[in-house]
């Protein structure tokens, strides 16, 4: 499980076809595919969410600053194994307001070095992502131009490409 921070450069989309984008991730690493509730607790501009994962007892407690700006964006991610998931989001549930859950299926693949998401969210739809890891500031914009070039491999119009995260898109409190 991922720990400690990140910098990253990342798209999130709207993709209806799953199954071409299955396709055209033909010989990538397949990692998994996982049920997955993020619920998001309300901090203003900050975001702050517990990641569990149906079937496990451990979660994630991610902390992560990104512009809501359209196309490729960069983010800042602190990521924290939650050895007792249930636990940590009883407490956190006491203390700070739920702003949204976000229930979803993730297929997590690796493809040319970039870790793509495929996700169907419960009550939103299906989408690609794709996630970048920079190593250094002096990575940043071959990144984005990686990320753009698997948006025209993926054919991703520009009306397609999302600005906000899932959690500003579900009914507040989550479902």
């Amino acid at each position: 499980m991922d720990a400690g921070s990140k910098h990253l450069v990342e798209l999130k989309a709207r993709y209806e076809d799953l199954g071409k984008a299955r396709a055209l991730l033909a010989g990538s690493e397949t990692v998994g595919t996982f049920r997955q509730v993020d619920t998001y607790f309300s901090l203003g501009e900050r975001r702050l969410k517990v990641r569990s994962v149906e079937g496990q007892r451990e979660g994630q407690l991610v902390y992560y600053e990104r512009p809501d700006d359209g196309g490729v964006k960069e983010s800042h991610v602190l990521l924290a194994p939650l050895p007792e998931v249930a636990t940590v989001l009883e407490i956190l549930r006491r203390v700070f307001p739920v702003q949204a859950e976000v229930r979803k299926t993730r297929e997590v693949h690796r493809y040319r070095g970039v870790q793509v998401h495929l996700d169907t969210v419960k009550g939103l739809g299906k989408f690609i992502e794709f996630e970048k890891v920079l190593r250094d500031e002096s990575e940043r914009e071959a990144g984005r131009r990686e990320l753009e070039t698997l948006r025209r491999y993926f054919q991703i119009p520009d009306e397609d490409v999302m600005a906000s995260s899932y959690s500003d898109l579900v009914e507040p409190g989550g479902t």
